[in-house]
């Protein structure tokens, strides 16, 4: 299979004819659907070994990184750093200002394969959702997602019917792919959502995604924003 994109306008370059790729996912892969590709590989191990081991190996790494440790691994780096800002050289980490967090990276083996990834291009755009970039008012930054906080999504064609329970903003956390949706929106507009971020997340790395009914079906489109979050 092929990365499918289409182009729509760059609103970012002064230039009105500037075109950027927006890619049109194939489908949505968890862990559950990782398990049977690679049992279909002729492994001689059962699903349920296979999904064993991924959690064990998600377990440890998650173990290394918070323990201060670089796991570099064919398809992520990942390093634990510290954000935020100290006030001199006498300054020391507080966790009401300072976050510890995971950066991430491709690996080898990941880069690799996205250079030598097949590309086509659509004939023609699907309107759907988004996302452009996420802002987190408390912390200030992109990749962070404060409980109870006021988080605002801007981009294009967001503003979706609360009525269909379907639509929304869900919060995806990526270890379990447990969702949680967003229920109190203070601005709800094509280009901009102002919502609070619920309270009930556990700290853990998510993904965030606005989803949006088309045509008289209903069809769900939606769009996550390319930055995993942090919550803690």
């Amino acid at each position: 299979m092929s990365i499918k994109y289409y182009l729509q306008p760059n609103h970012i370059t002064p230039d009105p004819n500037d075109q950027t790729a927006r890619v049109q996912p194939n489908n949505t892969l968890g862990v559950d659907e990782i398990v049977k590709r690679i049992v279909k590989r002729g492994t001689t191990l059962t699903e349920t070994d296979v999904r064993a081991v991924l959690g064990l190996a998600f377990e440890e790494i998650a173990d290394a990184v918070s323990e201060g440790n670089n796991v570099n691994l064919s398809l992520v780096n990942i390093r634990p750093s510290i954000q935020g800002i100290f006030n001199d050289v006498n300054d020391s980490y507080d966790a009401s200002r300072h976050t510890v967090r995971a950066s991430l990276s491709a690996g080898l083996l990941l880069g690799e394969k996205m250079k030598t990834a097949s590309v086509e291009k659509m004939g023609s755009s699907i309107v759907s959702p988004d996302i452009v970039d996420f802002l987190d008012v408390r912390t200030s930054t992109h990749t962070q997602a404060s409980k109870g906080g006021i988080g605002i999504i801007t981009g294009s064609e967001l503003k979706f019917n609360p009525a269909n329970i379907a639509e929304g903003i869900f919060f995806v956390n990526i270890a379990t792919n447990a969702e949680t949706k967003v229920t109190e929106i203070a601005q709800r507009t094509e280009g901009k959502l102002m919502f609070m971020i619920p309270s009930t997340l556990v700290a853990a790395t998510y993904y965030v995604e606005v989803r949006k009914a088309y045509t008289s079906s209903n069809s769900i489109r939606s769009d996550a924003y390319e930055t995993n979050l942090t919550v803690v």
